[in-house]
């Protein structure tokens, strides 16, 4: 069988080349093997290398020896070796080269490095920094990197200074409109103090406190406005009420001018002239209440006046004392409507006016008799009217149809006297004809 030393140059140099590979191919692997601390398969991947490498320098001395015609003896005995233990050798050496480098992929994949690690710290959204007290960074994610140099305008290389920059910062702003806010703590690496800063994304939750901001401020102001609207309101309703109260009188006194003008150009009979004379008598307490409400001194003269107009005796047990104007108008209210109801529905005489007062309320209660064969008490028109009124300012209405006719309120001081009214009145004393 030929001898190496007899081969062509050309095929000695692929020889030779083909030992350099195994050469590097066993370096590198027994490196790989070392990180993942397999001394048993790296003192394999050793060995590879150092055959490799004798086949290497025996190679070398061969062309030594044919250039200059000197050489090792050892070198000289192996080159005259079949050229078939060469090819044998390094074949072997190839192969056991693959299978230790296929046997590294495998353990990479069933096992945590430190490759797999920074690969899966790159793939989080949050920003990861780990570095110890001088600021040398061991660990730095992608993310990490690029909000570095969002802030800061160039690579995270410092632990320290990048802390340092953003400890005063509660939320950072980045320039493609992202939120992110920094925590930190002190770890340990190998025995050594180091410290961890990690960044979270926080744009959704950032966005939704600004939002939120923005709609306190905005209830605030109608807060605001509704509270000015609030002090305004009762001046305001009133006036509406006394501008419909001022149409009704004009819409009525027309009415009444109307019928009283054919009741005179007709010659109209005694019982036609005695209902004209009724519309006027009614139009009398709508002309009453337009005015506004009193202090108590003069409480008892307008309702006296009023009683001597529609023919009606008040008999007093009691008087309003109170200086409040809300309690005032609702008392009015309230008076108005039992002497329109007395003098209207119940045809009575007199009306017994019950006054008690105490510190935080007005009770009144309003009494007359009623006609025999009156039909149930039912309350519409000015009576519901009122009774919306008294409890929309936090009072009391009862209504007792007994043998007299009692309407009792009990009003509290203090109180809004446009509460809740209506703005179309209608008319006043609209209860059923039944008192």
């Amino acid at each position: 069988m030929t001898p190496f030393a007899r081969l062509s140059i050309l095929t000695q140099n692929l020889v030779c080349f083909w030992a350099l590979v195994l050469c590097l191919s066993g370096t590198a692997g027994g490196m790989l093997l070392w990180r993942q601390k397999r001394r048993l398969l790296c003192a394999l991947s050793g060995f590879c290398f150092l055959c490799a490498y004798f086949i290497l320098q025996v190679c070398r001395d061969g062309t030594e020896q044919r250039l200059h015609g000197c050489g090792d003896a050892l070198a000289e005995r192996v080159l005259r070796m079949p050229c078939a233990a060469f090819f044998a050798a390094l074949a072997l050496l190839s192969a056991i080269c693959c299978l230790l480098f296929r046997d590294v992929l495998r353990w990479r994949r069933a096992h945590i490095t430190s490759d797999s690690i920074k690969e899966s710290m790159d793939g989080l959204p949050a920003g990861v920094c780990y570095y110890l007290e001088d600021g040398r960074c061991i660990l730095v994610n992608h993310r990490m990197n690029d909000i570095c140099v969002s802030l800061l305008g160039q690579p995270l290389q410092n632990g320290v200074a990048f802390r340092d920059a953003v400890r005063d910062r509660p939320v950072c702003l980045l320039p493609d409109g992202t939120a992110v806010s920094f925590r930190h703590r002190a770890v340990t690496y190998e025995g050594a103090p180091a410290h961890e800063l990690i960044a979270n994304d926080i744009t959704e939750l950032y966005n939704k406190s600004r939002q939120l901001r923005a709609d306190n401020e905005r209830e605030l102001r109608l807060k605001a406005d509704m509270k000015a609207y609030g002090a305004t309101i009762a001046d305001t309703v009133q006036k509406q009420e006394i501008l419909q109260a001022k149409v009704n009188i004009h819409d009525g006194m027309n009415r009444m001018i109307l019928a009283t003008q054919r009741a005179a150009e007709d010659g109209a009979a005694g019982a036609q002239r005695g209902e004209v004379l009724r519309m006027w008598q009614s139009q009398a307490l709508l002309l009453c209440k337009e005015a506004d409400a009193r202090r108590s001194s003069s409480v008892v003269s307008d309702l006296n006046a009023l009683a001597a107009v529609i023919g009606l005796r008040l008999e007093w047990d009691g008087a309003p004392e109170t200086d409040d104007p809300a309690a005032l108008s609702l008392f009015l209210h309230a008076a108005r409507e039992a002497m329109a109801n007395a003098a209207k529905h119940a045809k009575a005489e007199r009306l017994a006016i019950h006054i008690e007062e105490n510190g935080g309320s007005l009770r009144a209660a309003f009494e007359n008799e009623r006609q025999a064969a009156a039909a149930p008490a039912e309350e519409r028109g000015g009576l519901a009217e009122l009774r919306r009124r008294v409890e929309g300012a936090g009072g009391e209405m009862k209504i007792d149809a007994g043998s007299l006719f009692r309407l009792s309120v009990s009003i509290p001081k203090g109180g809004t006297a446009n509460a809740v009214s209506g703005i179309d009145r209608g008319g006043s004393g609209d209860a059923a004809p039944a008192f």
